[in-house]
């Protein structure tokens, strides 16, 4: 008999945890952090702490209480048991976004996880180029109580195995297929069980550069004519269907436009996102300006998406912001990604960026304000806000400080962007192209969205089991 249990991802955008079961062997969905949850009773202020460990999690509900399944360190450190086997044999991870791979963190290393090649790194990159915190060692971690004689101690690596062909996990054949997102490297899964075929979306979209790969996907998961679609629905009440011509058109304008300094602020793991900017810059004969941290990214990811530019291109420049003592010296930049950049031909600071306004795009956004500041953008600059619009409350508290910032340094502010979701028409093309016998919409908070639209679904329920 399957089995389904969802622990995150229903009535909400993200937070997929869905453990699937069948003849024994146990997998998840995704295992993603909620930010819905997390933003009830955490803020920038008042964030769970390593010293306590993994209890908070569960405390709050972001974590299910579920045996076997958690790394044995965080359990000791609790005063939990430790078991001796896992309950649980891999995770299938979808991509790599916070909400769907953040708390693998939490998981035992014995748990593998399986992903595209692409996403593993993705997840490595970000880790490497990011601050160590309990919630994101999602690729490697260190051990807890994390002692200050333990800090430089070489961290364990997690067991992931790299999927772009049909693999098995115990008796069920699952095959990885390409979708296109707002992130490289995503997934969608078929999983052949014992009860016929259960397919697994992930996050995708249709109206993106790459977007034929997720009409491939739904054609090639029909031909399993499966039991169950498990299919997200973020924008299932949006008709709105904007690509990324739409965004490079736009932003060109906006650019054509604007005298001097043109800040594009987009999510810097978006390699369409980015590519669309950088030949806007050379449109525009601008350099793209980057922090090292985009260029690292960048960097790394050009092995597996070729279209990627050389961050040495001739149209790039690389930011040095100010760490440490504020003066640029070079024992303030610590990590070794880092050092290797500061002696780059194409380096840039603040005092050459505030000289040549009108030849540089910057990649910066909200973080970002404080490098802006120290730029002194002149009159007739422009930001260009490409990603989403607020649509929660901590989200409408970002904006409006944002807007308080772009007002103290008078900048104009443009709103483009394309989703990394399908609409619903696009979605309704998806679901329409699969047939499964039963559809159940996860990652969205309109589920009953799907039966107003005639479409015959199946509810999940959150710390549920259902059998398929």
């Amino acid at each position: 008999m399957v089995k389904l249990a969802f622990y995150g991802g229903v009535n909400e955008i993200g937070g997929n945890k869905i453990l699937l079961e069948d003849q024994d062997t146990k997998i998840f969905l995704d295992f993603g952090k909620s930010f819905g949850v997390w933003g009830r009773y955490f803020e920038e202020y008042l964030k769970p702490t390593s010293s306590r460990g993994i209890e908070t999690f569960w405390k709050t509900g972001l974590l299910p209480d579920i045996e076997g399944i958690y790394r044995p360190d965080l359990l000791e450190f609790a005063g939990a048991p430790v078991h001796k086997e896992t309950a649980v044999q891999g995770v299938l991870l979808s991509h790599a976004h916070f909400d769907h791979a953040a708390y693998i963190s939490f998981l035992d290393n014995d748990i593998t996880v399986y992903c595209t090649p692409t996403t593993q790194k993705v997840m490595e990159t970000v880790q490497e180029v990011g601050q160590r915190e309990l919630e994101n060692e999602i690729t490697n971690y260190k051990p807890r109580p994390l002692l200050r004689k333990d800090y430089k101690k070489p961290p364990i690596k997690r067991k992931i195995e790299a999927v772009s062909k049909k693999f098995k996990i115990g008796p069920l054949e699952i095959e990885p297929l390409p979708v296109d997102h707002s992130v490289p490297g995503a997934c969608a899964f078929i999983i052949h069980c014992s009860e016929g075929a259960v397919v697994y979306s992930g996050d995708l979209r249709m109206h993106g550069i790459m977007g034929h790969l997720t009409q491939e996907f739904a054609e090639h998961a029909a031909i399993a004519k499966p039991e169950l679609f498990l299919c997200e629905g973020t924008r299932i009440t949006s008709i709105e269907n904007h690509g990324e011509p739409y965004v490079k058109a736009n932003s060109a304008k906006v650019i054509e436009e604007t005298k001097n300094i043109v800040f594009a602020d987009f999510s810097w793991k978006d390699t369409t996102r980015f590519l669309t900017f950088y030949e806007c810059a050379k449109a525009a004969g601008r350099k793209l300006l980057i922090p090292f941290r985009t260029a690292r990214y960048i960097q790394v990811l050009k092995s597996v998406i070729p279209a990627l530019p050389d961050i040495n291109d001739a149209n790039i420049l690389l930011y040095q912001e100010k760490c440490g003592s504020g003066t640029y010296d070079e024992s303030d930049y610590t990590e070794q990604w880092k050092k290797s950049m500061l002696n780059a031909p194409n380096v840039a600071r603040a005092d050459y960026v505030r000289t040549h306004q009108g030849e540089i795009i910057a990649c910066f956004g909200y973080f970002d304000m404080l490098d802006m500041l120290d730029i002194k953008p002149d009159a007739g600059s422009s930001y260009i806000h490409s990603m989403s619009e607020a649509f929660n409350e901590e989200m409408a508290f970002d904006e409006r400080r944002c807007n308080n910032w772009l007002e103290l340094l008078g900048l104009p502010r443009h709103q483009i962007h394309a989703s990394g979701h399908a609409p619903q028409p696009d979605l309704l093309k998806v679901i329409n192209t699969v047939k499964a016998k039963t559809l159940m919409p996860i990652h969205t908070e309109h589920p009953g969205k799907y039966e107003e639209l005639g479409i015959k679904c199946k509810m999940p329920k959150c710390d549920e089991e259902m059998t398929l």
